[in-house]
């Protein structure tokens, strides 16, 4: 059995809500698009409402999802570097020394990434709060359609720490 920190529970407790709520607003959105679809091709009623909050809805997933791939460590990346520098060292505990140095550069590019990208979409939100925007058919505050990008940014740069 495996001795996790308090500090990896928490992150996997929290991964696991994330989950489970990607899955939930999916559910959702999957519904609403098959309501649209049904009402504006049998019935010739376009349901411009729902357009918009699917819309909306796929955003907010695909940040939720990519916050979990972040958690999970299973976005694609380019690993061509580590391969070249374990085929060039021979030993192979320097070569894991070197790979785990390479690790925590990447973690802290990717922290120092998600952090301004955090930053910048917080700045966004506040903007169009204060600009009072809102949406073109649901006349929702846009803020409000932002906010699940900015928590997703904030998660992703929990998950790199």
């Amino acid at each position: 059995m495996e001795n996790k920190s308090i500090v990896t529970k928490v992150n996997d407790r929290i991964c696991a809500v994330e989950k489970t709520l990607t899955w939930i607003v999916f559910s959702i959105m999957l519904a609403l698009l098959v309501i649209q679809v049904i009402c504006r091709y049998c019935f010739d009623w376009p349901l411009a409402w729902a357009e918009e909050l699917v819309r909306y809805t796929y955003i907010g997933v695909s940040f939720l999802g990519a916050a979990v791939a972040v958690r999970e460590n299973s976005h694609i990346c380019i690993d061509i570097l580590p391969n070249v520098i374990r085929a060039a060292i021979k030993n192979e505990i320097t070569a894991a020394k070197v790979q785990d140095v390479i690790d925590i550069f990447a973690c802290i590019v990717g922290l120092v990434f998600w952090t301004i990208l955090t930053v910048w979409m917080v700045t966004y939100n506040i903007d169009i709060e204060v600009k009072k925007q809102i949406t073109t058919s649901n006349e929702w505050p846009m803020w409000v359609m932002c906010l699940p990008v900015s928590i997703s940014c904030i998660m992703m740069g929990i998950h790199s720490f």
